[in-house]
């Protein structure tokens, strides 16, 4: 089956190199083989075959950016990871269709912006990969692909919502939309739901990325609070005793 897309992932230099590769294997895996990612040094081959430098990348955008518009076929995306005030900080850049498209994950704590750099990658290239990895884009794919590179969240949200079975890439971007949208509440209702249809999916962890405050009410409901202790005669409980007669002491006069 011909390839539907080459994806060249690029680093910055040494200390990039597994985040590169982190986020090639996500691609590779959504894209099944459809789509050939090709990571590091053999990716850096792959562009000087084009004509392009890696120094191109950094002080001309626009090279690329014309790279692409000749080559539909081609998708560039260049990592970077710093740590930046203790946080990691991973900040990628993807040119598709002659659009360069920036994004910026930080991780405190010792976290890892895997996880996020992937899901703002998707938000890019995403529409353009298949549904199902191995099978071939469906028209409502294209129309997907379309709206969501126009960022036409309505046109695509309405596309979504009707469907009866949804691929777990639909849902991830019918969350989208509705966040984009600013439809809070429908996006989570339809994290939760895509979380039940697809368990464990790893597109799961980009639509949390999305709702990062909603994830813990989805995936943890909050626990019952404990009930306040009853002690002592000031206590509001059921007695199985009978109340003591009332012997006027408290009666206005």
């Amino acid at each position: 089956m011909p390839h539907l897309l080459l994806i060249l992932v690029l680093c910055s230099d040494p200390n990039g190199a597994d985040a590169a590769k982190a986020v090639g294997e996500e691609l590779a895996h959504l894209g099944g083989s459809q789509v050939h990612v090709v990571i590091g040094p053999d990716a850096l081959s792959e562009l000087t075959k084009r004509g392009v430098a890696e120094s191109d990348l950094v002080v001309s955008p626009a090279i690329p950016r014309h790279l692409t518009a000749d080559d539909h076929d081609l998708v560039l995306i260049r990592i970077e990871k710093r740590v930046s005030g203790g946080d990691g900080v991973l900040e990628s850049r993807v040119w598709s269709l002659g659009q360069l498209d920036s994004h910026v994950s930080i991780a405190g704590n010792g976290g890892d912006p895997v996880a996020s750099a992937v899901s703002g990658i998707l938000q890019v290239i995403g529409p353009r990969l298949p549904t199902t990895p191995g099978e071939a884009v469906s028209s409502e794919d294209g129309r997907l692909a379309q709206f969501a590179a126009d960022r036409d969240w309505h046109q695509l949200v309405d596309l979504l919502v009707p469907l009866a079975t949804k691929a777990p890439r639909q849902w991830y971007y019918q969350v989208l939309g509705q966040v984009r949208l600013s439809r809070r509440d429908d996006a989570i209702k339809t994290l939760a739901a895509f979380s039940q249809a697809h368990p464990n999916h790893f597109l799961i962890k980009a639509a949390e990325a999305l709702l990062p405050e909603a994830h813990a009410q989805v995936a943890t409901p909050p626990a019952a609070p404990p009930a306040a202790a009853v002690t002592g005669d000031d206590a509001n409980s059921l007695r199985d005793a009978p109340a003591e007669k009332d012997d006027g002491g408290n009666t206005l006069k």
